[in-house]
């Protein structure tokens, strides 16, 4: 059977969908990149925001109107009853090990012991390999749906993962995502962690490692161990989401850690890394419980930390958490509060980008994004724009003539690896 995968969301739905086709495979059945040339359809859902819900809503119908449709994915465990219309089978994300039974028939039922799943080494794509290191989380997020779907800490054996970044490397990956809902947790079900997880995987040549998300609630916990033994074969890139810079929004939204966590997180990345680190971090703009003290908070925190990288989404109720029982702020007091903090944001990625133009970086080449032009990533994960006569997988050394808020821009390189 020829089968089309559709996959929406985190880094893990991405795996979740790896780990899906090459379970396919390996049962006969061949992966088309074209919902038009397949037997059969699964989208892999997300709804951690209600435009995503909505998104998954319209495309399933879409999708259903061409061939049979299987939904797999958060959205179709924790609100089966807003796409059933539409599939033929419903798969959560405890089940994909499933999914070949499904394809052929049968009802999955859900599992939540997941050793069966194996790594996958077949890959969406042709340069990074994404490795799931936990499944779930120990967080308690008043606004979060994903926890209901995904559930409580499930940490993966080290050396299964450790087998997978290896085998990446063997099979030609130029990076591995290492993702989990939150990568600060693992093995804290297992009496390990993740410094020990990232040492272990030291002296995996020919690959970068990147870390996923880190809760600053447990990071916090790991962050000097984890700084000082950082291998040179991972970036020095860590995603940390602090949400808000008001202890009391922090508070409701139960994240288990103050401003000043997330603050002497990021002082002590800036101290082992200086400028050739890159911080992530996450704001939700318009809690219900945000007034305008709250938001400033958030804007001087920002101002403070200078992430390079800020993802900012308005609130939006998530049926089933307790956040959705509090009273929405309005709509024109969400939407301001969003445009002051994207044009802050806007200043601060600026800002931080333009300290590196006249410099001179390593960059791996990772993608094709036009005719002669790439996209490269520097040891700190920073994107790098380059022309010229390049292949994906190269390594230059690129002098960073120009800044944008999103990316650097190179002018002349030298090709290093091809």
């Amino acid at each position: 059977m020829r089968i089309y995968i559709e996959t929406h969301g985190c880094t893990m739905n991405a795996s979740d969908s790896e780990i899906m086709a090459g379970i396919l495979r390996k049962a006969g059945h061949v992966i088309v990149d074209d919902p038009e040339n397949a037997d059969l359809i699964i989208l892999n859902t997300c709804n951690v925001k209600l435009p995503t819900e909505q998104r998954m809503i319209h495309r399933a119908k879409e999708l259903s109107s061409i061939r049979p449709l299987i939904i797999s994915g958060c959205m179709a465990k924790t609100q089966p009853e807003k796409l059933r219309k539409y599939a033929i089978a419903l798969l959560g994300p405890k089940s994909i090990h499933l999914i070949d039974r499904v394809v052929s028939g049968e009802r999955a039922e859900e599992e939540v012991n997941l050793v069966k799943v194996s790594m996958p080494r077949e890959r969406l794509s042709s340069v990074t390999a994404i490795v799931p290191i936990a499944e779930g989380c120990l967080g308690n997020c008043s606004y979060c749906i994903t926890r209901f779907a995904r559930g409580r800490l499930f940490s993966y054996p080290m050396d299964l993962i450790v087998d997978a970044v290896r085998n990446a490397a063997l099979d030609g990956y130029k990076q591995v995502f290492l993702t989990a809902e939150d990568v600060a947790v693992y093995g804290m079900d297992r009496g390990t962690n993740i410094v020990e997880l990232v040492k272990s995987l030291e002296g995996i040549d020919g690959i970068f490692i990147r870390l996923g998300m880190a809760n600053p609630a447990f990071l916090r916990i790991f962050i000097d161990d984890l700084l000082k033994i950082m291998p040179r074969n991972v970036y020095r890139f860590l995603h940390v989401p602090v949400q808000s810079g008001s202890d009391d929004v922090l508070a409701d939204m139960r994240r288990g850690y103050k401003s000043a966590d997330f603050l002497d997180i990021v002082g002590k990345i800036r101290l082992r890394f200086g400028d050739e680190s890159t911080i992530a971090t996450d704001i939700i703009v318009g809690f219900p419980t945000e007034d305008d003290d709250d938001f400033e908070k958030t804007l001087r925190l920002i101002e403070r930390a200078k992430p390079e990288v800020i993802n900012i989404s308005k609130y939006g109720r998530r049926p089933g958490t307790d956040a959705a029982k509090l009273r929405d702020l309005p709509a024109d007091v969400v939407a301001r509060r969003s445009r002051i903090m994207t044009d802050l944001s806007y200043k601060v990625k600026m800002e931080r980008n333009l300290l590196h133009v006249g410099r001179e970086y390593h960059v791996l080449v990772t993608e094709k994004i036009g005719n002669s032009v790439f996209q490269g990533r520097t040891e700190f994960y920073r994107p790098v724009v380059l022309k010229g006569d390049l292949k994906i997988g190269d390594v230059v050394i690129a002098n960073i003539d120009e800044a944008k808020s999103n990316y650097l821009i190179a002018g002349n390189y030298r090709i290093i690896y091809s």
